[in-house]
C-alpha cells in the first residue's frame, strides 16, 4: 500500500531487528516511529519524542529518520504540536522542550488551532 523505504534501508532495518537484544517494547515503538514518520514527517517525530528517545529509536533501527522520512508527511497538518510550533515560529524550541506546549503529541482532524490556544 505504501512505498515506505528503499531496499537498502529495509535491509538495514531488517539487520538491526535481527541483531536486536533487549526488551521488545523499544523495538516495537521504534518500528512504529518509522510508520508515523513516513505519514507525518520527521518534524512530528521530533515534537512527540524527547531528543533522547528519538536518537534511541534511530540507534535501534540503524537509520536516520531524516533520511527515511519526509520533513512533513501527508498527514503533518493533523499534528497539533507542529501547528503550534509553526504558529510560534519556534520549531526547535518546541522539539527540544525549551518551549512547553500542552498536548504536543495530539493528532487532530486537521482543523485550525483550538480556540483556547494562547500564543502569548
Amino acid at each position: 500500500m505504501y512505498d515506505f523505504i528503499t531496499k537498502k534501508q529495509n535491509e538495514t532495518i531488517a539487520e538491526s531487528i535481527g541483531n536486536y537484544r533487549g526488551q521488545a517494547y523499544p523495538l516495537e515503538t521504534a518500528l512504529g516511529a518509522v510508520l508515523i514518520g513516513r505519514l507525518y514527517g520527521w518534524r512530528v517525530l521530533k515534537i512527540i519524542h524527547s531528543p533522547a528517545t528519538y536518537k534511541k529509536y534511530e540507534k535501534i533501527l540503524g537509520v536516520s529518520f531524516e533520511e527515511i522520512c519526509p520533513e512533513r508527511g501527508p498527514n503533518a497538518k493533523k499534528s497539533l504540536g507542529l501547528k503550534i510550533a509553526d504558529r510560534l515560529n519556534s520549531f526547535w524550541a518546541v522539539a527540544t522542550g525549551k518551549k512547553k506546549i500542552p498536548n504536543k503529541a495530539m493528532l487532530d482532524d486537521g482543523s485550525e488551532l483550538p480556540e483556547d490556544f494562547d500564543d502569548a
